[in-house]
């Protein structure tokens, strides 16, 4: 006699095939996940960013140096990612001062060469012109930009580089500022490219429940 709650051949076939593409793109994502830090963050070891996180170095500078050109002034290799980190630490020093990471595509979204317009993502607010500054602040705070953000003079969750074509390189790391000129200081970019998302594990989870719930009825019956 056929039940009427048990499971068709269909509904079978179904799981299994959502198994296995949920399999699949497990499979393929990377050894080293990456992680996302969100706003600001203050004093982290830079093996955090590159070994625990999976960030990779692509430019280090003196905050001195010259980023005329915004984000085409990088080394190529900061180029072609999906995501991006900003940050600033003392010469040589394993802790980073400040940074930052959020899309290349917000954190290159033009924002004007005045007023305290910003691009809010990832917990920051960031601001770009590749012929005036670029630069982050915390999430809710406002900006002066004169080139560099003047604001919150005493705040650490702020970062600003000059990129016009002039003799200035940077002007603050958190709330170290006037480095201009400063050789005490550098400049580091960290990309990333991005990973699956965290969905694909649910629907993995979910799959393997499905298709074991349903194998276990069928016997039942």
């Amino acid at each position: 006699m056929k039940h009427s709650n048990s499971p068709s051949k269909t509904l079978i076939r179904t799981l299994a095939a959502s198994l296995a593409l949920a399999a699949s793109a497990v499979i393929s994502l990377p050894a080293h996940a990456v992680y996302m830090p969100f706003g600001p963050q203050n004093d982290i070891d830079i093996s955090t960013v590159t070994n625990d996180w999976g960030w990779t170095l692509c430019d280090t500078r003196r905050y001195r140096d010259n980023n005329a050109g915004g984000i085409a002034s990088l080394d190529p290799s900061c180029q072609n990612s999906d995501y991006i980190m900003l940050a600033g630490r003392r010469t040589g020093n394993n802790i980073l001062d400040v940074l930052a990471a959020t899309t290349v595509l917000d954190a290159t979204t033009l924002t004007g060469t005045g007023g305290g317009v910003t691009t809010t993502s990832n917990g920051a607010e960031w601001y770009y012109n590749p012929n005036y500054s670029w630069g982050f602040a915390g999430i809710g705070d406002t900006v002066s930009k004169n080139s560099c953000d003047t604001a919150g003079m005493n705040e650490r969750d702020r970062l600003c580089w000059h990129t016009v074509n002039s003799s200035v390189g940077g002007w603050r790391s958190g709330d170290n500022l006037w480095l201009n000129s400063s050789t005490s200081f550098e400049k580091l970019v960290f990309v990333a490219n991005s990973v699956p998302e965290p969905g694909t594990l649910a629907v993995l989870t979910l799959a393997v429940a499905g298709l074991g719930l349903t194998r276990r009825k069928t016997r039942k019956h």
